[in-house]
């Protein structure tokens, strides 16, 4: 070994006990979340937790939905129901009119074989 090398081996790195610590800490987190989770009580309690989150939530976009219908009418603007609504009519009427077109069609090829 040469005369350089001795000094780094024999310097301590100050960051070595903290990362231990890290290492250590995280592995415990770990252990202890991984048996948390395996218990059937915590699955039980994050089921009812999230069914309260979802409960609360759905009567939250209800009122929002409720209050922006308002807003959009108050504006004199269509809401969701009406644009859809309105598509919906839109589009029966372009069957129809498909459905007439192809009957005209129909009839004037009709038309054309008497004529010949």
């Amino acid at each position: 070994m040469s005369q350089e090398e001795e000094p780094k081996k024999s310097a301590a790195d100050p960051f070595a006990n903290m990362l231990q610590f890290y290492d250590n800490w995280s592995k415990s987190w770990a252990n202890s979340m991984s048996e948390t989770v395996a218990n059937p009580r915590f699955a039980e309690t994050m089921s009812q937790q999230m069914e309260g989150s979802l409960e609360f939530w759905s009567v939250v976009r209800k009122q929002v939905g409720e209050a922006m219908e308002q807003y959009l009418q108050q504006l004199s603007l269509p809401t969701q129901k009406e644009v859809v609504s309105l598509a919906e009519r839109l589009t029966t009427i372009e069957m129809r009119l498909d459905d007439v077109e192809a009957k005209l069609d129909e009839i004037l090829d009709h038309l054309k074989e008497t004529q010949d």
